[in-house]
């Protein structure tokens, strides 16, 4: 089958020190019929040859288009959105570029064959590390909770915790309970561990006095300025409109404590705590 060379309108890429910004963005005539944007799919070189197109990147390439391959202070384009990198796998389709050059950017006579495959492999592997950057890691990564200090935990929990919580009472044996490290961390920072009640008083109730001074009490469903819902313990559905302060309501949250903590805790007292908390066995 005969390949047919095709037209890439792209984003200009690899641009050395002292070339400015590229106001146009010119063509390119490269033989790749088959662009499939490989991404991820491309095997990475080995680490001395990344170390070594790193090199080569930060000398040659970083004025232009920035150590982070974002674009630099020389008005370089955005190499981690490239259509031209995306779809190159060894250097095959950059060295066009950095061989050639393309509109203001000269090409790289100093730069020999070894040299770019070193460079695009340096590219892929920034580029290798997108797929999980702001994901949670993946399953098989052991995350290090237990970094805190216990004894600094234990004297955050008796001047902030010992209120509603007991390490004799609802605490009582807690990591063996939860035996992960980072489930623990999570409960206690968002109030799972139960407050007044173990692990599982954090029922947020709503008592409710009518005008003629009777009370209706349950575990709160909705409340806003003008609507309040419940459900009495007997498992009936009662909602009331609000005018004002009528009816008088009290709420009983029992995790208003650990909502308040949410905008001052640092993450050394986090960790400090879950230290500690791990230690109640």
């Amino acid at each position: 089958m005969r390949l047919r060379n095709f037209t890439f309108s792209i984003t200009l890429i690899l641009c050395g020190p002292g070339v400015g910004a590229q106001d146009t963005e010119p063509e390119l005539i490269i033989a790749n019929p088959n662009a499939t944007f490989l991404a991820q799919q491309r095997a990475l070189p080995a680490a001395e040859v990344i170390a070594r197109g790193e090199t080569l990147y930060q000398v040659n390439c970083r004025a232009c288009h920035g150590t982070d391959l974002r674009g630099g202070d020389q008005g370089g384009p955005n190499l981690l959105r490239s259509g031209i990198v995306l779809n190159d796998i060894n250097g095959e389709v950059i060295g066009q570029v950095v061989s050639q050059g393309l509109g203001r950017m000269p090409g790289f006579s100093n730069l020999n064959e070894d040299d770019i495959e070193a460079v695009a492999g340096f590219i892929h592997s920034i580029l290798a590390t997108s797929e999980t950057q702001g994901s949670t890691p993946p399953v098989d990564y052991d995350l290090d909770i237990l970094v805190g200090d216990a004894a600094v935990g234990e004297r955050y929990f008796n001047q902030e915790c010992v209120a509603c919580h007991s390490v004799t009472g609802d605490l009582m044996g807690i990591s063996s309970r939860i035996s992960d490290p980072y489930d623990l961390q999570n409960r206690w920072v968002a109030g799972g561990l139960g407050s007044r009640g173990g692990l599982t008083g954090t029922t947020t109730t709503a008592t409710v006095t009518l005008a003629n001074g009777d009370q209706v009490s349950g575990r709160l469903l909705r409340y806003d300025d003008f609507f309040l819902s419940l459900r009495t313990p007997a498992g009936a559905y009662r909602s009331f409109t609000r005018n004002g302060d009528a009816p008088g309501i009290v709420i009983d949250d029992p995790l208003t404590r650990h909502k308040e903590l949410l905008a001052v805790l640092e993450d050394e007292t986090i960790h400090d705590v879950t230290a500690y908390l791990e230690t109640l066995k």
